[in-house]
């Protein structure tokens, strides 16, 4: 059973590596991140494995009316024809299976890490590019073409979507305040 775990692993990540080469061109990228819908909007919350990315989206869905979980662990983020940032279920979820097969524009990228208290801003454009670039694919045998492609869609997605560092416990404050902060509340 090892083995098999082993093969299904080695071939699922496969898919996403060529995924990721076949579409970088297309402004369109795998970002380690959970998303969650509310009210027809996407709010994509990153970090590192471990930072809290699937409990604060389950805490979004418990907590604030109108959310829905779309995706755990790597949803797919394109620009869209008009330069909107889109981002779709895909068929790679972490810890919660989720693959819901939707599409909904990105209204805002949340960068969580753990801290003893709750509190969240809004990072200036510098700060929001070293946010967001660690939950890009990784340039793969330093690719130029690719990590370029990686570069302009990223810029692409900062230019009209802002992004925040939430500093958080594992608790619904933490989402409450997101929530409230995106949403001027």
């Amino acid at each position: 059973r090892g083995n098999e775990a082993n093969t299904r692993f080695g071939f699922n990540n496969t898919l996403m590596v060529i995924f990721t080469l076949c579409t970088s061109h297309h402004k369109t990228l795998l970002m380690h991140s959970a998303v969650v819908e509310n009210n027809g909007k996407g709010y994509m919350f990153l970090g590192a494995s471990g930072q809290g990315k699937s409990t604060h989206s389950n805490m979004w869905v418990e907590y604030i009316a109108g959310s829905t979980l779309i995706n755990d662990d790597n949803p797919v983020i394109r620009i869209g024809d008009d330069g909107t940032p889109i981002v779709y279920g895909s068929p790679w979820s972490g810890k919660t299976p989720c693959y819901v097969n939707k599409c909904v524009p990105v209204r805002g990228l949340i960068r969580l890490s753990q801290a003893p208290h709750n509190k969240i801003y809004r990072l200036p454009a510098l700060s929001a590019i070293g946010a967001v670039l660690p939950s890009c694919p990784p340039a793969f045998a330093y690719d130029n073409t690719l990590q370029d492609h990686i570069c302009n869609t990223v810029s692409d997605i900062l230019s009209c979507t802002p992004v925040y560092h939430l500093e958080c416990l594992p608790d619904a404050a933490a989402a409450m305040l997101s929530y409230s902060t995106i949403f001027n509340k």
